[in-house]
C-alpha cells in the first residue's frame, strides 16, 4: 500500500471514529471534546492500533499504529483556529486592555516557571534543566481549547473572555520566542533571540502592508465569487504558514498574523464563516491525535513529581490569574471566571515536551506523563466552563467571610465604570440583553417607564451608558446581578438572548423571586419556545415566525390585488427610517 493510500486511510478512520464517538458522547450529554479523544484512544496504538489481523497476502490493522503524518496534518488544526481567531480578533479592544494582559499574563508565566524551579530544587525532583522545560510547559494555557468553548458558549464578546484571548495571544507570542530558546537551553542564545525578534518583525510588517494595499483589493474583487472568495481565503492562511516555515516562526503564529490582517476588512465575518468549516475538521483531526498520543506507560516517578504537576496546574495557574485579573479591577466574578477557564496546558506544550524528549532532558515516562496531564487538562476545560457560575456561587459565599479591609475598591474599578444603576429602582422593566432587539425596545421605552439593561457585553453596556440608559454589565444567569437590578421589585423581564439555558434559568429565578412578574421572552425553535411556556414566561415570541406571516401576507395581497403599490407603499419612508436605524446600530454595536 503507498503512503498516499495509507494516509487516505487512516484520515477516513479518524473522522469516523471522531463521528460515532461525537454521537456517544451527545447521547450522554457530554463535550465533543472528550468524544475525539477517546476516538483517537480507540484508533491510536494502546488499543486498535497494536491489533494486527492477516488479509489476503499482508495484514490489516482497524486501528492507526503509525501517527507521525496525522500530527503533521493536526498542527493545521491549531494554524486554522488561530486564523479564525485573527479574523475575529478587534486588536482596539485588545490594546484597551494592554497593560493587564502583557504585564500580568507575562508575571503569570514567569511564576509558573519560577515555582517549578524552586520547587525541584527544594525537593530535589528535577534537574534544573527538567525543571525549566517543564516549568515551560505548564505555563501557557489552550488556545485552541478555550477559543472553541468561548465560541461555542457565545462568550467570546464578554469580558472575561476578551480578558482570555487577550492572554492566550500574549502566551502565543511567547511560545514564539521559548521554542527556539530552549533548544538552545544552556547555550548562549541571545543571537537567536534577536532573530527571532527580527523573523517576527517581518512577519508582522508583511501583515500590515498587504492589510493596507493589498488585501483591501483582492477580496472586493473575490466577493463577486463565492468560489474565489473562499479560495483566497484559504490562500491567504496557507501563504503566512509558508511564510512562517521560512522564518522559523510557528505555522501557528503566521497563521494568527493572517488572520489578524483581515480582521480590520469589511469582509470579515463572511471570511471567518468561510473557512469555518475547514478549521472544524483540522481541528477535529488534532483532538483526535492528541488521543492517540496517550501512551498511559508513566513508568516509575516519584509520586510528589505528580502532585506539583497537579498541583500547579489546577491551583497555582488558575490562583495567578484570579489575582492578575482582580488586580486590574475586573471584580471578583470575572476574574473566577478567567481563571477557571485557563486552568489547562496548552497544545504548544506538545511541541516543547517533544523537545524535551528529543534532547534527552525529558524521559519516555516523563513525557507521557506530561502529555496525559496535558489531554486531561483539555479534557476538563469543558466542565469548567459550564459549571463555572456553580462553582463562583459557592466561592462568592466563602469569599463574604474575607473582611473587609482586604476588599479594596480598586479590586472592581473597572467593573463599577460599567454599571448605572439608581439606588431606588422598583416598578421598572429589566431588559436581558443590549443586541438589536433589546436595545430597540429600551429605546423605544426610554422615558416613559425606568428600565435597566443587563447584557455580558462591556462594549454594548458602555455605549448604552454613554447614551443615557440604566445599564449593568454582567451574566444573564448571575444571582448577584440580579439582586442588583432588584428583580423582585420589578414590574415587567424582557428576556431578548439567544441562550435558552439562560433564559430558563431566569424565568425559573423570576418566579421564585417575584411570583406576579411578567416575563416576556424570545425563542428561535418551536422547542425552545415551548420549554420557557412550561417554565411560566407569559409571552414568547418566535421573530421568524412573526415575520415569515407578514411575508405571506404581501405575497397574498399583490397575488389578490395585482398591484404593487399595495404592498410597497411608504417604501421610501421606511428605507430613511431603516438608514437611521442602520447609523445608530453601526455606532452602537460598531459593525
Amino acid at each position: 500500500m503507498s503512503l498516499e493510500t495509507a494516509l487516505l486511510i487512516d484520515l477516513a478512520k479518524i473522522v469516523v471514529a471522531a463521528t460515532v464517538m461525537n454521537y456517544i458522547v451527545r447521547i450522554f450529554k457530554q463535550p465533543s471534546l472528550l468524544g475525539y479523544i477517546l476516538a483517537g484512544i480507540i484508533m491510536g496504538p494502546i488499543v486498535l492500533g497494536s491489533m494486527v489481523f492477516p488479509f489476503g497476502d499482508g495484514v490489516i490493522t482497524l486501528g492507526i499504529p503509525n501517527i507521525e503524518e496525522i500530527i503533521i496534518l493536526s498542527e493545521l488544526g491549531i494554524a486554522f483556529l488561530l486564523f479564525s481567531i485573527g479574523i475575529e480578533t478587534d486588536f482596539s479592544r485588545l490594546i484597551s486592555m494592554g497593560k493587564t494582559v502583557v504585564i500580568g499574563g507575562t508575571l503569570q508565566v514567569l511564576v509558573i516557571i519560577a515555582s517549578v524551579i524552586g520547587l525541584s530544587e527544594v525537593f530535589g525532583i528535577l534537574s534544573f534543566e527538567q525543571s525549566v522545560f517543564i516549568g515551560v510547559i505548564l505555563a501557557f494555557s489552550s488556545t485552541m481549547v478555550v477559543v472553541k468553548q468561548l465560541s461555542d458558549s457565545f462568550q467570546i464578546n464578554t469580558l472575561h473572555g476578551r480578558l482570555m484571548v487577550g492572554f492566550l495571544i500574549l502566551q502565543d507570542i511567547l511560545v514564539v520566542f521559548a521554542i527556539p530558546l530552549l533548544q538552545n537551553l544552556g547555550a548562549d542564545g541571545s543571537s537567536n533571540f534577536f532573530g527571532i525578534i527580527l523573523n517576527s518583525a517581518i512577519l508582522i510588517i508583511s501583515a500590515v502592508l498587504l492589510n493596507k494595499y493589498i488585501f483591501p483589493r483582492l477580496y472586493r474583487f473575490s466577493l463577486k465569487y463565492s468560489e474565489l472568495f473562499y479560495l483566497t481565503a484559504v490562500s491567504n492562511c496557507f501563504v503566512f504558514i509558508q511564510l512562517s516555515l521560512f522564518l522559523g516562526i510557528p505555522i501557528a503564529i503566521g497563521a494568527f498574523f493572517s488572520g489578524l490582517a483581515l480582521s480590520t476588512l469589511p469582509y470579515n465575518i463572511e471570511i471567518f464563516s468561510k473557512i469555518r468549516g475547514l478549521r472544524d475538521f483540522f481541528v477535529t483531526i488534532f483532538f483526535v491525535t492528541l488521543g492517540m498520543q496517550l501512551t498511559f506507560n508513566f513508568g516509575a516517578f516519584p509520586i510528589g513529581l505528580l502532585l506539583m504537576i497537579v498541583g500547579i496546574v489546577f491551583i497555582l495557574k488558575p490562583l495567578a490569574f484570579y489575582l492578575v485579573s482582580l488586580g486590574s479591577g475586573f471584580g471578583s466574578r470575572v476574574s473566577f471566571l478567567v481563571a477557571a477557564g485557563l486552568a489547562q496546558v496548552s497544545e504548544f506544550s506538545f511541541i516543547l515536551a517533544g523537545q524535551g524528549r528529543n534532547a534527552g532532558i525529558l524521559s519516555a515516562d516523563l513525557f507521557s506523563l506530561l502529555v496525559f496531564v496535558i489531554a486531561v487538562s483539555m479534557v476538563i476545560t469543558p466542565y469548567m466552563f459550564n459549571y463555572s457560575n456553580r462553582a463562583y456561587s459557592l466561592f462568592s459565599r466563602i469569599s463574604e467571610k474575607i473582611p473587609r479591609k482586604l476588599k479594596h475598591k480598586r479590586f472592581s474599578s473597572r467593573i463599577k465604570k460599567l454599571e448605572k444603576v439608581p439606588v431606588e429602582l422598583k416598578d421598572h422593566v429589566i431588559i436581558i440583553g443590549g443586541g438589536t432587539t433589546g436595545y430597540g425596545i429600551a429605546a423605544s421605552l426610554k422615558g416613559n417607564v425606568p428600565l435597566v439593561i443587563v447584557d455580558h457585553d462591556s462594549e454594548v453596556i458602555t455605549s448604552c451608558i454613554n447614551k443615557g440608559f440604566n445599564a449593568v454589565y454582567g451574566a444573564a444567569d448571575s444571582e448577584e446581578i440580579m439582586e442588583k437590578i432588584n428583580l423582585k421589585d420589578a414590574k415587567l423581564l424582557v428576556i431578548a438572548i439567544p441562550d435558552i439555558k439562560s433564559a430558563i434559568f431566569l424565568a425559573d429565578l423570576a418566579n421564585k423571586t417575584n411570583p406576579k412578574l411578567v416575563v416576556f421572552a424570545r425563542a428561535h425553535y418551536y422547542r425552545n419556545a415551548l420549554r420557557l411556556y412550561q417554565n411560566n414566561v407569559d409571552f414568547v415570541v418566535l421573530p421568524h415566525v412573526i415575520g415569515a406571516n407578514v411575508f405571506l401576507e404581501k405575497v397574498a395581497e399583490f397575488l389578490e390585488t395585482g398591484k404593487l403599490y399595495h404592498v410597497s407603499n411608504l417604501k421610501s419612508e421606511f428605507i430613511k427610517f431603516l438608514e437611521e436605524k442602520s447609523a445608530e446600530e453601526q455606532e452602537h454595536f460598531g459593525l
